[in-house]
């Protein structure tokens, strides 16, 4: 018998017999359970999100073992450790593969078969969004081989660019440039036909004299450019 508590199949308990043996079965996750054949091994999935926006990334916890009775709940402490944020009970297999997979929209779909790579096949074509961007959270066989897949990483945030401000002063104009990015930095400043490096400490600002710089009464263009991948364009009347 396999429990599949999927996003799509949770509260759904689907027959198949030729992964149970004769007059074995399991009353539930909370009631008792008939005694199992020595011979019966259990695998349960649980798995959570580790965070809640797109694009969402999904951990796992595994049970491979002889107990139903404690493969729920082995499974659910596994994905709150790896991190997983209201982790559940996803399957529990009973002489069977187990799989589930997830995407980045935070959906999760399982699936069961005596072959876990036909186990993977039927949960990722379960996954209503885009399938590739689907990956196996969890895995499990009875023979004991377990995988548990960390998610795919986040995507670093891109460094912000500098912020820069002026101010007139005698012979020219200076620019006040702040770092954002927390990471120093050597940058160039380009304005017109002016063109000056400086150094810009993390996390930090600098006071850049241009001196001397003619008046022209006129609208600008400034790019500072920095070799820690960061730019900034910004207008200066001047």
């Amino acid at each position: 018998m396999v429990i599949d508590n999927s996003s799509k199949g949770r509260a759904r308990i689907m027959a198949a017999a030729m992964l149970v043996a004769a007059g074995a079965s399991f009353t539930g996750l909370v009631g008792a359970a008939a005694p199992a054949n020595a011979a019966d091994i259990y695998v349960a999935i649980a798995a959570g999100g580790v965070n809640e926006t797109p694009p969402v990334k999904t951990v796992g916890g595994l049970y491979i073992g002889p107990d139903p009775n404690r493969a729920t709940a082995v499974a659910v402490s596994g994905c709150e450790g790896a991190g997983g944020r209201h982790c559940v009970f996803e399957i529990l297999a009973q002489n069977a593969c187990a799989v589930a997979v997830a995407n980045d929209s935070g959906e999760v779909e399982v699936a069961s078969d005596i072959s876990l790579r036909r186990a993977q096949e039927s949960a990722v074509h379960k996954l209503q969004s885009l399938q590739n961007t689907a990956y196996v959270v969890a895995s499990g066989c009875p023979n004991g081989q377990g995988d548990l897949q960390p998610p795919p990483p986040v995507a670093a945030p891109p460094r912000l660019g500098p912020t820069v401000s002026f101010k007139p002063i005698l012979g020219g104009l200076e620019a006040d440039i702040a770092d954002r990015s927390g990471v120093a930095s050597q940058c160039t400043y380009v304005m017109d036909d002016i063109n000056r490096t400086f150094g810009l400490p993390a996390n930090a600002s600098t006071d850049l004299r241009i001196v001397p710089a003619i008046p022209r009464f006129r609208d600008r263009s400034v790019t500072i450019t920095c070799d820690n991948n960061t730019k900034t364009q910004a207008t200066t009347r001047f």
